[in-house]
């Protein structure tokens, strides 16, 4: 089977969030298939190319092939193009809102593909802002019958709600989870001291990311706190904020900003720290909260992800976003700790994360997905 992933961006790009990830990871577990993929030949907000990728020729990827557009290149055309040359059975879209999608669907429509679409959370109600410009779009995307073919991939029983209450769609959805990232090795902990702390936050700067709240948190925790702040500045105003009230911490708070990661180095720099803090508005998976399970550090989430039950299975917490003191309570409890009250943890958070992490069902699941959108399509 060929599939056709056109997307916004890609790796190397560090600015795109989950969908990179979660394409990734989808491509090493369908390595079976024929994975490709059209992107942009650039970062988000940024203007100059990746350097040493060549623009507009397929390159191959140990998983996939990539074809790398300039921003004047993507568009309808170079994807019909595109398409009449590689004749993919299924095309799998990752948003309802980048650009290339209508033209995608358009195109499938016209040639008789297969197409899969993830919404990837953007229609769940954390992530559901400026309704003012989505709902317009939705609108005439439903009265144009493009969707009428279309299978939906959802990651949870929110996404699939929204789905349906959005999009009008009551057939067609298969609620399959996203394909976690695997360590390339057991990562060991550095000594955990009584009374201290290192924490971490990795995650796009953004309102819907919630930083400010774990910044708050903080104010209340008794004992050596480490704070490690990753990820690209997506909304300056709000970053702002942020660090008006890391300037209000007390001195027994050391916050740092570290900047970028390369995705490569994400299992490796979870496990230097105890805890990962995301208080998060909303995810539809949360790539970075498996990523930190992957490799035992457990993790203090809000209840708006999948991610349920931490506490139960001794691998963290997951918090009502109005329980400031449970959250705060929680961290404390992490400070608190002794190394092999911590190793508890520890091993409870990668048992976790096999325990939700069953690559050979998850390969069935999506290959049910992929062969339905091509019921009454063209061989």
């Amino acid at each position: 089977m060929k599939i056709l992933m056109v997307m916004a961006g890609f790796f190397p790009g560090q600015k795109y969030g989950g969908p990179p990830v979660s394409v990734d990871n989808f491509c090493s577990l369908m390595k079976k298939e024929e994975c490709f993929i059209v992107t942009t030949n650039h970062d988000k907000d940024e203007k100059n190319a990746y350097e040493g990728i060549v623009s507009g020729k397929w390159i191959r990827r140990d998983n996939c092939q990539i074809m790398y557009l300039n921003d004047e290149e993507y568009h309808k055309k170079i994807f019909e193009t595109i398409i009449l040359r590689l004749k993919p059975d299924v095309i799998y879209l990752q948003s309802m809102f980048q650009k290339c999608i209508i033209p995608c669907l358009q195109l499938a429509k016209k040639y008789s593909i297969g197409v899969v679409l993830a919404p990837r959370g953007e229609l769940c109600a954390g992530a559901f802002r400026k309704k003012y410009k989505k709902i317009p779009y939705i609108i005439c995307l439903n009265i144009s019958g493009l969707l009428r073919e279309t299978v939906f991939q959802s990651t949870s029983e929110e996404e699939t709600t929204a789905i349906r209450q959005w999009l009008r769609i009551k057939e067609n959805i298969y609620e399959l989870s996203n394909i976690p990232s695997l360590p390339d090795k057991i990562y060991e902990h550095n000594f955990k001291e009584k009374g201290a702390i290192k924490i971490i936050f990795l995650s796009r700067i953004h309102s819907k990311k919630n930083l400010i709240s774990a910044i708050r948190y903080l104010n209340q925790i008794r004992g050596e706190i480490i704070f490690d702040i990753y990820g690209p500045i997506e909304e300056k105003e709000y970053w702002e904020l942020c660090m008006a009230e890391i300037e209000r911490l007390p001195s027994n708070v050391e916050v740092k900003y570290c900047g970028l990661v390369n995705h490569t180095e994400v299992h490796r720099i979870f496990s230097d720290y105890d805890v990962f803090l995301f208080p998060t508005l909303s995810e539809n998976y949360g790539h970075v909260i498996a990523e930190s399970l992957a490799v035992g550090t457990p993790v203090i989430v809000s209840d708006q992800t999948p991610w349920r039950n931490l506490e139960k299975n001794n691998a963290g917490w997951d918090i009502d976003l109005q329980n400031t003191g449970k959250f705060v309570m929680a961290i404390q409890e992490i400070v608190d700790m002794t190394e092999e009250q911590l190793d508890i943890k520890r091993k409870g958070a990668r048992a976790y994360f096999e325990q939700c992490s069953r690559l050979e069902s998850l390969y069935d699941s999506y290959e049910l997905c992929l062969k339905s959108s091509l019921r009454g399509k063209r061989n």
